[in-house]
């Protein structure tokens, strides 16, 4: 805004201005007489007006001097800092001047003095001429000399020298400035550097082509090879050997450590060719480069260090023993050099994991470990599985393939058939099995055989925690499933419920089909289903004991005892035994791998056999019944001497005897006796208490009735077992004695019957008494107070 607008806004209003808006107002508002009465109150509004519009003129005043004052201090300062940047711009003008004499270069002014670009110009000039002299001369000792000795590196040594003291005299300047190093530093130790590669460049390419007269990399017959070739690999191959030490030493005492890996640059010079053969092969566009076959390049190193091995150990073991490396071994040395040609192959592949792959990564660094290589190499097991990623896509692949295999097994139509003897594998007793334990006993062997050479107890154990646990506990699963089935449909376990069992099947194309479940659970079916059942957890468990004891196992738990990450793991894991408490730790010592899984199986065992005794013997009990209320008297007609068993108790009999049979045949020895004691002792008890201790009484005939039945179940069980149990008729009767000798004082009579009476109600003593048991009855298994009772049910008992 133009100061004359600031003037004309700030002068005060003109009077004779307002006078005549004033006329000209009343003028347009009064034309005649008759408005005048208005006048007064347009003369009051105009004074309100008038009012209103002086405070809004005070108040404007007001905040018009404020602002003005403000304007007036910020327009001071402003001029001053004005005229402080002026007087700055004028300093700096002059400084400028002063620099740009200073930078006027001497080729502009004879008398001037350089500047100081030119200077580190110029400088820089004579430095490169100097260090291209002293490199060309170090390579030239090298290339002209016969041998290295120390004097064709003494113009190395002095490369050496002058870069440490330019490193020392720039050390001031770089801990001023503490934000970089000086480029002029950086370019001489990258002189320095090449220039030892150059210096081993040159010898390695001598021994190279010395090798290649002699035939290398193929194998090499070295007697047969030209004398002079094969002095000119010694000569070369002792003089790399000598650079490394003269370098080690010169690079000791100049405190500097080459960027080089570790090795004999002799042989690393040997394994070059082997390196540009192996890039030919496998990391181009040629055949042999295949994702699907990994194997191909471990197989390729594992020939390589096969066929050099005697060369290595004879030929190059002799020259190394004439140095100061006379203790490293060849063969290990060149195998250590060969492997990392081999890891950057495989951590630049996109990786095709399966079991040949990691097998022959694993048989390489065990090839290693067998060379007694004295370097550190990654090997497979940190170069691939050591990569969790990689690892976790194995161990998901083996484990999906492991759950495939099970569940073909378990489906497969001959899963669940007894296998043949002469096909039995052996385990750790003598036990049967199914095709299918067999087959998963099988599956098992083969996780172990996969990762069981793995070097990690924490891969290992991811194995077993993750793999080879679950596919044992869902084979468990399984069988208990079977039984829960089993025993939700058996007649004999849910008889007392009313109504015909049965069960619906229906397909997509078919109909409903009504089968009467008695028919797949009751009878020698029935307890045929029970045996599969048992032998698969039998041979299950018995191969868990057979594992507990390989010594891979064993030291797998204590290496996850001991270590506390495999400990965590294992206490996570609820197919493991528990290791958290100090007492349960010590406990875990003393147990195995496989204890939780043995103890699952075993409860498995254990319902499967009481299972089948209820199974047998439940049946056996319910066709007695008819029995036992058909016997309960004998006709009168019948001759005194005639002995009549009840067709009534040929079906209970002709049953046993089947069940006992396909016991006999299905189970091993060690199952079928235990099985066939538990189920005669039952069945013993049951007919004795129910048949003859707590009957009403009986005659003499029907007495000798029960004493040919009681032997009729003894001589059922002595042929269906045909001997298997040794020990002749005795180890048959054992668990009958108690009805045996029952039925025979139920039937005694004569002088027999007259002894028992006596002996039993008379003052005789129990020793007499016991006697005379044993001579009448040939047992003394039922005490004399229940002999007492069973004689007093006879009718013809004093």
């Amino acid at each position: 805004m133009a100061s004359s607008e600031i003037q004309d806004l700030l002068a005060p209003p003109s009077s004779e201005s307002g006078v005549q808006k004033a006329i000209n107002l009343l003028d347009s508002r009064f034309t005649s007489l008759d408005q005048l009465d208005e006048l007064e109150s347009a003369v009051l509004q105009a004074q309100n007006r008038c009012n209103d519009l002086q405070e809004k003129l005070n108040a404007s005043q007001a905040f018009l001097n404020s602002y003005l004052a403000e304007t007036r201090a910020s327009a001071k300062t402003q001029l001053k800092a004005a005229q402080e940047l002026s007087q700055s711009r004028h300093v700096l003008s002059d400084e400028l001047s002063e620099l740009s004499r200073d930078l006027v270069s001497v080729l502009s002014d004879e008398g001037g003095q350089p500047t100081l670009l030119e200077d580190l110009e110029t400088l820089h000039r004579n430095l490169k001429e100097l260090q291209s002299v002293k490199t060309e001369k170090a390579l030239k000792d090298i290339q002209s000399a016969v041998s290295v000795t120390p004097e064709s590196l003494q113009q190395y040594g002095a490369l050496l020298h002058f870069v440490n003291k330019a490193q020392a005299t720039a050390s001031p300047v770089e801990d001023g400035n503490g934000q970089q190093t000086l480029h002029l530093i950086s370019f001489l130790e990258h002189l320095r550097d090449k220039t030892w590669r150059d210096i081993k460049l040159i010898l390695s390419t001598s021994l190279s082509s010395a090798a290649e007269q002699l035939g290398w990399p193929t194998a090499i017959n070295y007697p047969a090879c030209d004398p002079a070739h094969r002095q000119a690999f010694e000569k070369h191959f002792l003089n790399l050997l000598s650079l490394q030490l003269l370098g080690r030493k010169l690079h000791k005492r100049a405190n500097f450590q080459p960027n080089e890996k570790d090795g004999l640059y002799a042989i690393d010079a040997l394994v070059l060719p082997i390196s540009l053969r192996f890039k030919y092969h496998y990391d181009g566009n040629r055949q042999t480069n295949r994702l699907d076959k990994p194997e191909w390049y471990f197989t390729y190193i594992l020939n390589i260090a096969h066929e050099h091995h005697h060369f290595m150990d004879t030929v190059v073991q002799h020259l190394l023993s004439r140095s100061e490396y006379k203790n490293i071994s060849a063969s290990s040395e060149f195998f250590l050099l060969l492997t990392p040609v081999l890891s950057r192959k495989v951590k630049k592949t996109t990786l095709v994991f399966d079991a040949a792959f990691v097998e022959e990564g694993i048989a390489i660094e065990k090839t290693s470990a067998g060379e007694g290589s004295n370097g550190a190499w990654e090997g497979i097991s940190e170069v691939i599985l050591g990569n969790p990623e990689w690892f976790n896509a194995w161990l998901h692949a083996e484990k999906k393939f492991v759950e495939d295999q099970y569940h073909e097994i378990v489906s497969s139509p001959d899963a669940w058939f007894v296998a043949d003897e002469d096909e039995e594998e052996i385990v750790a007793r003598d036990v049967r099995a199914t095709n299918s334990a067999r087959r998963i006993r099988a599956l098992v062997n083969q996780v172990t055989d996969r990762f069981s050479p793995l070097p990690s107890a924490n891969q290992r154990s991811q194995f077993l925690i993750s793999v080879q646990l679950p596919l044992l506990d869902l084979y468990r699963a399984r069988i208990t499933s079977a039984l829960d089935a089993f025993e939700t449909v058996s007649y004999a376990f849910v008889r007392a419920v009313p109504g015909a069992l049965s069960i619906s099947l229906s397909g997509k194309d078919e109909g409903t089909v009504r089968v009467d479940a008695r028919n797949l659970t009751s009878g020698v079916e029935g307890v045929q289903r029970l045996c599969k059942a048992l032998l698969s957890a039998t041979y299950i468990h018995a191969s868990l004991e057979a594992w507990t004891e390989e010594v891979f196992f064993l030291e797998l738990w204590q290496d996850m005892i001991r270590d506390p990450e495999l400990k965590k793991q294992a206490e996570a894991c609820s197919l493991l035994p528990k290791t958290t408490s100090s007492s349960a730790h010590t406990e875990a010592a003393r147990e195995t791998v496989f204890e939780e899984m043995m103890s699952r199986y075993q409860k498995i065992t254990t319902r499967a056999e009481d299972m089948t005794v209820q199974q047998i013997c439940g049946e056996i009990e319910a066709g007695l019944r008819t029995h036992f209320v058909a016997s309960t008297g004998i006709p009168a007609g019948e001759p005194e001497d005639g002995i009549g068993i009840s067709q009534t108790l040929l079906g209970p009999i002709a049953l046993l005897s089947s069940h006992l049979s396909l016991l006999r045949q299905t189970l091993p020895l060690i199952t079928f006796t235990n099985l066939y004691r538990r189920i005669a002792r039952r069945l013993s008890e049951h007919i004795l208490q129910r048949q003859i201790l707590y009957r009403g009484s009986f005659s003499r005939q029907e007495g000798a009735t029960l004493h040919a039945e009681c032997e009729l179940w003894v001589e059922t069980c002595h042929t269906a077992l045909a001997g298997v149990l040794g020990g002749g008729r005795q180890r048959v009767e054992a668990p009958w004695t108690k009805l045996l000798q029952a039925g025979r004082l139920a039937g005694a009579s004569g002088s027999a019957w007259e002894t028992i009476t006596n002996a039993t109600f008379g003052t005789a003593s129990e020793e007499d008494w016991e006697k005379a048991m044993l001579e009448t009855t040939g047992l003394v298994e039922i005490t004399r107070e229940d002999v007492s009772r069973l004689l007093r049910r006879r009718d013809d008992c004093p």
